[in-house]
């Protein structure tokens, strides 16, 4: 690797760590016979470079954080509310639930009520100090993290997991996928963990082909970062409020000088023309 400057170089790994930084050089190396990475770089790779793509990493983890909470948020309130309609006190009435897997939800009741118990919300106090306790599901699931709310989602009614999906434009079986998807996601934007290529286990169920061009773009590569943002988007864009022009303008930022292209994230070549990226 060319260092153009060795004390800007020893302050950039003071700052950042050789670890988080090594993990943007890997795409710059060689693989072996095996296809695993070596410590060989391409010919002409630079620090400089890899500072480059970091760099994109954090704008790129800032703007996807941003439609995630606004996501978040409008999916909280349309559980709520619906879940309210059949019984405000569905949470605690598995009976009136449709679970996928029933030996999830003990788990998830019990961390439910360890939050509402420790909260200090002033929502959940005066439940807990005016209302003998009792606390609705439209009140509990503000305490829920992504992730809880992935389970309730799952633990669903189906009529309510289908008015919910709708609201989104996908069917329950789609969005249930895409929740699960993108709480690895929200993790990663969450923990600063690196975005930009990488690889996820969970994918998404995507609607028939037609329906939504930009979706059937990312079906060879469902398991990429691109294919996450952009299952974002298209949730962003059904979600009132969310800024929807952010992630568009931060792609376009990507350095083109790096020696990488956007395809190296899963991105088709075209993806900008896409009227989902405009």
């Amino acid at each position: 690797m060319l260092i153009d400057d060795e004390d800007a170089a020893i302050a950039l790994l003071g700052r950042v760590g050789y670890y988080t930084l090594s993990g943007y050089s890997y795409p710059f190396r060689f693989k072996d016979s095996t296809g695993v990475r070596t410590g060989r770089f391409r010919p002409g790779t630079s620090l400089t470079q890899v500072e480059a793509i970091w760099e994109f990493d954090n704008r790129l983890r800032a703007a996807a954080f941003g439609p995630l909470q606004h996501v978040e948020t409008y999916l909280r309130a349309l559980l709520g509310y619906h879940l309210g309609e059949v019984d405000p006190m569905i949470h605690r009435k598995p009976e009136l639930l449709s679970m996928d897997r029933a030996s999830d939800y003990p788990l998830w009741i019990a961390k439910l009520e360890r939050q509402v118990r420790d909260s200090r919300e002033e929502f959940i106090v005066h439940h807990r100090e005016k209302r003998n306790s009792i606390v609705p599901i439209w009140v509990a699931v503000d305490v829920l993290d992504w992730g809880g709310l992935s389970h309730l989602y799952s633990f669903a009614p189906l009529g309510v997991r289908d008015n919910v999906a709708q609201a989104f434009g996908l069917n329950a079986a789609q969005l249930k996928s895409w929740v699960r998807a993108l709480n690895v996601v929200r993790n990663v934007c969450a923990h600063h963990s690196r975005l930009y290529n990488r690889y996820y286990s969970l994918t998404p169920k995507l609607p028939r082909r037609g329906q939504y061009p930009a979706l059937d773009a990312i079906a060879p590569a469902k398991d990429s970062t691109f294919a996450m943002l952009t299952l974002l988007q298209h949730l962003a864009l059904n979600t009132l409020g969310a800024n929807t022009r952010l992630l568009p303008s931060v792609l376009r930022t990507f350095p083109a000088d790096s020696g990488m292209e956007l395809t190296s994230m899963g991105a088709p070549a075209e993806w900008a023309s896409s009227t989902r990226w405009q």
